[in-house]
């Protein structure tokens, strides 16, 4: 006969392996949860990598602009350093270089048709800068040359009766996004 303990343990041993197998079974996945996992990440991929793509256009859209909006700065703060007439010949009216050449420029109007294509230093940018007499009608600057208001690089004509006391100067960087722009009027006051 066989011992009643014995018989406990024969009968609960095959209990505890089935467990043990179900355990197992449990975590491996399917076949149909692998499918739903890879078209669920299917799905959300395209949005994910299109946000991305914009964000970083955006990123690199901004940097452009503030490189560029630097450039005009320092161009800008140089010109704005130069006296308001030519020293050499005060009473010249005409806008432009006088026979100096860039960095020599000595007056605000010597910078009247610069550019730098590429800027050195900074592939990508090209800036140029016009200057013209200005005048305030009401509460606008306008322009006594012609084109009054230019606006691209191409410097305005003017003839000696269109000078005032006032020079507007206008920097201008052009990039792969667009271009930007900064414009003072300056005084012989």
């Amino acid at each position: 006969m066989q011992n009643y303990k014995d018989l406990e343990i024969y009968q609960f041993a095959p209990k505890a392996q089935s467990a043990k197998r179900k355990a197992q079974s449990a975590k491996a996945i399917t076949l149909i949860e692998m499918v739903a996992i890879i078209a669920v990440v299917g799905l959300a991929i395209p949005p994910l990598m299109l946000m991305w793509q914009d964000l970083s256009y955006r990123s690199a859209r901004a940097t452009a602009i503030s490189q560029a909006t630097f450039y005009a700065q320092e161009l800008m703060e140089e010109i704005k350093s130069k006296d308001f007439v030519d020293p050499d010949d005060p009473t010249n009216p005409a806008l432009g270089p006088n026979g100096e050449t860039y960095p020599n420029f000595d007056d605000v109007d010597d910078f009247n048709g610069y550019s730098e294509n590429p800027i050195s230093d900074a592939p990508g940018y090209n800036r140029c800068v016009t200057v013209d007499y200005a005048d305030l009608s009401g509460s606008t600057w306008t322009g006594n040359c012609s084109p009054p208001n230019p606006a691209d690089c191409n410097p305005p004509t003017c003839n000696p009766e269109d000078a005032t006391d006032y020079k507007r100067i206008r920097v201008l960087v052009s990039h792969r996004f667009g271009d930007s722009s900064l414009v003072t009027i300056v005084s012989g006051f």
